[in-house]
């Protein structure tokens, strides 16, 4: 069968799945002015903590609906290290929250596709070009008008985003190689428990009772990044992905708004200017792999 007789999605697909990236992105956006909003109840870890505390008690439902494989004890390896590496990630993006302006952390998140790059060529065996590579260090110079070292003192927040992103990558890579051996429910359920599981060890550490208040919002961090997963679900199911692709992008403005209005923040001209760097390449290289993957698509067509 040719690429031409597989159903595309329609105008209207496209839009609806575009509209839920955007209200995905909005969600986890608004995950920044919860922790924010408990920092001074709770350490950034048990914020993080208790997101995914709760968020694994809103996913136990879709524990009915488990394949027989999703139980093989051979694949919970993979599930713990995916979800101890995911953990990581997470803390440190936490910790990160409450010390860098909401936009510089949303800009220099969006690094995470460059290492997932990195990583796909150094254990996936995915082939390396030069455009990726000159993708790679322009997203890399992005991060460095940002943090203008030596001009500015680059924020403990800022390198813990930082060293977040490869974790972040590695759990993305991880994912890769469980895809086609599991169901997305487990692989959702999974990862939330387990990251449960591994950040409560420093969780202990920093641990204090939480108030009434803070319980209600940290769960309400838990509904909002269950919303935010679902719509983006939904959106990889019904519309083109280069379609909805520019609507990840838009968590940034959504970032600086809720930093300008909600503790007045104000970007300043190298953050804008390195946001749109790093924006541009990492665009570029998602455009690049996407071209990639249609042409093998079409080479395996016609074999």
């Amino acid at each position: 069968m040719s690429l031409a007789a597989i159903a595309s999605p329609t105008w209207r697909d496209n839009f609806i799945g575009l509209l839920l990236v955007l209200l995905g992105g909005l969600f986890i956006t608004s995950l920044t002015w919860i922790v924010r909003s408990v920092a001074d109840d709770i350490h950034p870890l048990q914020a993080g903590f208790m997101r995914y505390g709760f968020g694994t008690l809103l996913l136990l439902p879709l524990i009915m609906k488990f394949e027989r494989t999703d139980f093989d004890v051979k694949l919970m390896g993979w599930h713990f290290l995916r979800g101890s590496v995911h953990a990581v990630s997470v803390l440190l993006w936490f910790y990160a929250v409450t010390l860098i302006s909401l936009a510089d952390l949303t800009a220099l998140s969006f690094t995470s596709p460059v290492f997932v790059t990195i990583g796909a060529f150094l254990f996936l065996g995915e082939t390396f070009s030069h455009r990726r590579l000159a993708g790679i260090v322009f997203a890399f110079a992005g991060a460095l008008v940002i943090l203008r070292p030596g001009v500015e003192t680059i924020s403990i927040g800022a390198i813990a985003i930082l060293v977040s992103s490869p974790f972040q990558a590695a759990s993305t890579l991880i994912g890769k190689r469980l895809v086609a051996r599991t169901s997305l429910y487990a692989m959702v359920f999974y990862l939330s428990l387990f990251v449960t599981m591994v950040s409560l060890i420093p969780t202990l550490f920093v641990w204090t009772t939480p108030s009434l208040y803070t319980c209600v919002l940290t769960f309400a961090a838990g509904v909002m990044a269950t919303l935010a997963h679902f719509c983006w679900s939904k959106s990889f199911q019904i519309a083109d992905l280069s379609f909805t692709q520019p609507g990840f992008y838009f968590t940034l403005i959504w970032a600086a708004a809720i930093g300008y209005f909600a503790f007045g923040e104000r970007p300043d001209l190298w953050s804008g200017l390195g946001a749109a760097i790093i924006i541009a390449a990492t665009a570029y290289i998602s455009a690049r792999e996407r071209q990639l993957r249609r042409r093998a698509a079409a080479l395996g067509e016609t074999t």
